[in-house]
């Protein structure tokens, strides 16, 4: 991949096809830190804060059978426990390990119930793993005890706080390392997990980002938030409304495609999304802020949409073109490579691919749109017998994508939707593993069976009777 943006040609066509062509720009990452271990050993550990209670056996072995938050299910002789953890013959088990439910059964069945010291840290876990109520009885259990607790009950409310707020992160960052665990054997290097400060001083850095290059197109308004987007919009606020509950259901809907928790955030802090009201604005923010000699040269053709992927960083530019849906569309598209980049690791699709799903999802959202401009090209084109393998082929370093009239968009997503159509699960396997740094074609193998011709050759009998 190039060091230095790579822009894609986009080729100026007499149809609507011309003007739905978004393009990409690509700035290749340095290579993200790989972590070392599995995803739950990266999280914050849980902090050594609060009530101290030292190493306590039961007078004999107790039988237990517990759940873990991840679904595991412990089984054993527990031998001894402390404030953090409990042991025995299955090891030692963090107490914030457990599901809340099943930590107070267990927390509470091995305490003694008349120690202040023991109710004290009961009330700490229980903040620490979301269940408040009973904390707050826990803690008047432990003053009604011996009055003198009282001076510490303060003391231990902000240590529970801090708890809480560990658990939050580590959870967290548990459910985002999980997005990588695929990719752990793979030749591509990771995004790296952040924690809680370093995605604070992310979402600051791409704030600011925001901020400094709307202001090159002479746009200065109040940025709008979602968990993964920050929008900078001059449209009317009812479009920018529905656009952003767009991105948002289209956020989840890929990470559902792709296996992933919805509640993960992929960014680096969010995605910018800019949505400029006129052309000019766009293309002064693409000539500003990211140096792109494509828009506006001759033979370019009408473009609405770019996304940038600056390493880590992830940049929408649009423009509101006056046929709304076309927009829309284009902006999905667009938002889809984002996504993709951020998905566990920078390891890029083919290009077909690469287009194909970010059009195949855009047309979950904006049907009409993109089976306007994608579908009957493909049909004309595999029903006449053209050559599938020589689209599956193409590719973004030595120019040959998208094809003449940009072929390669059309058939691209016609091969996506027949692969999507047929075995979602096999496409979401063949992803995950080009994600993880394998040739494409031999992940084609391994997931799905198939070579390159023997995907063309499916392809083309699948469409030889439908649409």
């Amino acid at each position: 991949m190039p060091n230095a943006p790579n822009p894609r040609d986009n080729q100026s066509m007499s149809t609507l096809i011309a003007m739905v062509l978004g393009a990409v720009l690509w700035q290749a990452p340095s290579a993200p830190a790989a972590p070392t271990g599995d995803a739950a050993s990266s999280a914050a550990p849980a902090p050594s804060v609060g009530t101290e209670i030292k190493e306590t056996r039961p007078d004999k072995p107790l039988r237990i059978r517990v759940k873990l938050a991840r679904g595991t299910i412990v089984a054993g002789l527990l031998a001894s426990w402390d404030d953090d953890a409990f042991s025995g013959d299955f090891g030692r088990i963090e107490w914030i390990e457990l599901t809340p439910s099943e930590f107070k059964r267990l927390f509470d069945k091995v305490m003694d119930d008349r120690d202040p010291s023991h109710q004290l840290r009961f009330a700490e876990l229980l903040v620490a793993v979301g269940l408040d109520a009973p904390a707050e009885s826990a803690w008047r259990k432990a003053a009604s005890i011996d009055p003198s607790v009282k001076s510490r009950v303060a003391g231990s409310r902000e240590a529970a706080k801090a708890m809480r707020k560990a658990w939050l992160e580590r959870e967290r960052m548990q459910r985002e390392g999980a997005v990588q665990d695929f990719a752990e054997d793979g030749a591509a290097p990771r995004w790296p997990v952040l924690t809680d400060a370093e995605r604070d001083a992310a979402l600051a850095a791409m704030r600011e980002d925001a901020k400094h290059y709307s202001a090159m197109a002479g746009v200065s308004v109040e940025p709008i938030e979602t968990d993964h987007f920050i929008l900078i919009s001059e449209l009317k606020p009812a479009e920018t409304k529905e656009l952003q509950k767009e991105l948002d259901r289209m956020y989840a809907q890929v990470l559902g495609y792709l296996g992933v928790d919805p509640k993960v955030n992929l960014f680096w802090g969010k995605a910018v999304v800019f949505l400029f009201a006129t052309e000019d604005r766009f293309k002064a923010v693409e000539a500003g802020a990211f140096q792109n000699p494509m828009v506006g040269r001759p033979g370019s053709g009408q473009v609405m949409g770019l996304c940038h992927m600056m390493k880590e960083r992830v940049f929408v530019n649009s423009w509101r073109c006056p046929d709304y849906a076309l927009f829309g569309s284009v902006l999905i598209h667009e938002t889809v490579h984002g996504i993709m980049h951020r998905y566990s690791t920078p390891a890029r699709l083919p290009a077909w691919a690469d287009e194909g799903f970010s059009d195949w999802v855009a047309a979950q959202f904006q049907s009409a749109t993109v089976e306007q401009a994608r579908r009957a090209q493909a049909m004309q084109y595999i029903r006449s017998g053209g050559n599938l393998v020589t689209v599956l082929d193409m590719n973004y370093r030595d120019g040959s994508w998208p094809g003449q009239n940009a072929l390669g968009y059309a058939v691209g997503y016609a091969i996506v939707d027949a692969m999507m159509r047929e075995d979602p699960g096999k496409f979401e396997d063949w992803l995950r593993k080009v994600k993880g740094g394998m040739p494409w074609e031999q992940a084609l193998q391994d997931a799905c069976g198939l070579s390159k011709r023997q995907l063309a050759s499916n392809v083309a009998r699948f469409f030889s009777t439908r649409d």
